[in-house]
C-alpha cells in the first residue's frame, strides 16, 4: 500500500468511527421504545437480552466472515443491515417494529463488529505505524463524542416538538458511513481465506484465545466493563424521571457525558502513558462502580450528573483494550479473536440485562443500582488483583 492509500485509509476509517453510530437518539432511545413503541422498562430489558443472543450467535462467525471475504465487504453488508434498522426505529408504532429494527441492528452491528479496528490495525501494521493505533483510535472515537455531544443538545428541543424528530435526523446520517466503505482499500496484511476454511480460523481463534494468559484476561475484562456500562445506560432514561429532570435537559446531560468521552477517548493513550496499564485497569472499575452506589443511595437531581463519570470509561476503554488485544494477536486471526471477545461480551450482557430487568420489577431503580454498584466493585477489585499477578 503506497503512502496516498494509506492516509486515505486513515481518513476513511476516522469518518467511518465518527458516524458509525446514530448521532441524536442517545439521550431519547428509552424514552421513544416506551412511547412509540408502548414498552414498558422491564420488556426493554428483556427484548435487549433477546438481541444480544443474536449478537452472540453471529458475532464469531461474522469476525470469521471478515476474515475470510475481507474487512471492506463485511462493512458494506453490515452498514446496509445497520441503515435499515434506523429506518424501522424511526418509524416504529408498536412493539414489533422495535424487535424487528433491534435484529437488523444486530445483524448489521456483528458484521462491523471486530472488522473496523482490524482494518485500521492492519492498515497501520502495512506500513510499520502499528503504534499509532491508540492515538488515531482515541481521536476517531473522540470525533464521534464530540459530535454527539452538539447533537445532544438539540435532542431535549427536538423531542419536545416530536420524540420522532430525532430518529429521523440519526437515519438519515447513518448513510455517511456506508459510503465512505466504499473507498476502503483493503490492506495487504489482512489475510482471505476461501469459505472452506473458515471453520478452521474459527478454530484457531478460540484455541488462540484458550492459550493466550494476557489476551484471555482482557477478553474477560473488557466482557465485564462492557456489560456493567450496558446495563447502566439503559437506567439514564428511567434515572431522569425518578429525579425529576425536565427532559429539556436530557439533551445537556448527554452534551455533557459526550464531551466527557470525547476528551477521555483521545487523550487515552497520554493517560495510560502517564499512569500505566494497572492504574487505568483500577480507574475504570472505581469509574463504573462508585457513581452507580452513590446514585442509588441519594436519588436527586444533581446525582443524575454522576453519569459522566462511567463516560470517563466509555471513552478511554475502547482504545485502551483494542490497543492490548491488537498487540497481542495475530494478523490472520484478528477479525475473529475480536469478535470472540465482543461475543463473550454479549453473553454477559444478556444475563445481566435479564436480570437486571427482574430485579427492578422488584426493588425500586435507586436499590437496583446500589446492588449493581457493589457486585462491580467487589467483581472489579478481583479483576484489578488478577491483573496484579498476570504481570508479576
Amino acid at each position: 500500500m503506497n503512502e496516498v492509500a494509506y492516509k486515505r485509509n486513515v481518513t476513511i476509517y476516522r469518518l467511518y468511527a465518527m458516524f458509525s453510530e446514530p448521532l441524536f437518539w442517545g439521550p431519547i432511545l428509552i424514552m421513544a421504545l416506551q412511547e412509540l413503541a408502548h414498552m414498558p422498562l422491564t420488556d426493554i430489558y428483556y427484548m435487549e437480552s433477546f438481541v444480544l443472543i443474536v449478537c452472540v450467535l453471529l458475532d464469531i462467525p461474522m469476525g470469521a466472515l471478515a476474515d475470510v471475504i475481507g474487512r471492506k465487504k463485511t462493512l458494506i453488508i453490515g452498514r446496509v443491515f445497520l441503515s435499515l434498522s434506523m429506518y424501522f426505529f424511526a418509524t416504529m408504532s408498536n412493539s414489533l417494529e422495535a424487535w424487528i429494527g433491534n435484529i437488523l441492528w444486530a445483524i448489521g452491528y456483528t458484521m462491523q463488529s471486530g472488522a473496523d479496528t482490524s482494518f485500521l490495525y492492519d492498515t497501520l501494521k502495512e506500513q510499520g505505524r502499528e503504534g499509532e493505533y491508540r492515538s488515531i483510535e482515541g481521536k476517531s472515537i473522540g470525533g464521534r463524542f464530540f459530535l454527539f455531544a452538539f447533537c445532544s443538545l438539540l435532542v431535549g428541543v427536538l423531542a419536545k416538538v416530536d420524540i420522532r424528530l430525532p430518529l429521523y435526523l440519526s437515519a438519515c446520517f447513518v448513510f455517511i458511513p456506508l459510503i465512505s466503505a466504499f473507498f476502503i482499500k483493503e490492506p495487504a496484511q489482512a489475510v482471505h481465506y476461501s469459505m472452506k476454511k473458515q471453520i478452521l480460523t474459527l478454530r484457531q481463534g478460540i484455541m488462540f484465545l484458550m492459550q493466550s494468559v494476557e489476551v484471555r484476561f482482557m477478553v474477560f475484562f473488557a466482557a465485564f466493563i462492557t456489560c456493567v456500562s450496558k446495563v447502566w445506560f439503559f437506567t439514564y432514561n428511567p434515572y431522569f424521571k425518578v429525579v425529576g429532570l425536565d427532559v429539556t435537559y436530557y439533551g445537556v446531560v448527554f452534551f455533557l457525558l459526550n464531551i466527557v468521552a470525547w476528551l477521555s477517548s483521545r487523550y487515552a493513550y497520554k493517560v495510560e502513558l502517564y499512569i500505566g496499564e494497572g492504574n487505568c485497569i483500577l480507574g475504570m472499575i472505581l469509574c463504573v462502580g462508585a457513581p452507580l452506589i452513590i446514585m442509588g443511595l441519594i436519588p436527586i437531581e444533581i446525582c443524575a450528573y454522576l453519569v459522566l463519570v462511567q463516560n470517563v470509561v466509555r471513552g478511554f476503554m475502547k482504545p485502551f483494550i483494542g490497543d492490548y488485544l491488537h498487540r497481542h494477536i495475530a494478523t490472520e486471526i484478528r477479525a475473529t479473536t475480536m469478535s470472540i471477545e465482543s461475543s463473550f461480551a454479549n453473553m454477559l450482557s444478556i444475563i445481566a440485562l435479564a436480570s437486571f430487568g427482574f430485579l427492578t420489577s422488584q426493588v425500586s431503580l435507586p436499590q437496583s443500582l446500589v446492588i449493581l454498584g457493589s457486585i462491580t466493585l467487589v467483581l472489579g477489585v478481583f479483576s484489578s488483583l488478577l491483573y496484579q499477578r498476570l504481570v508479576e
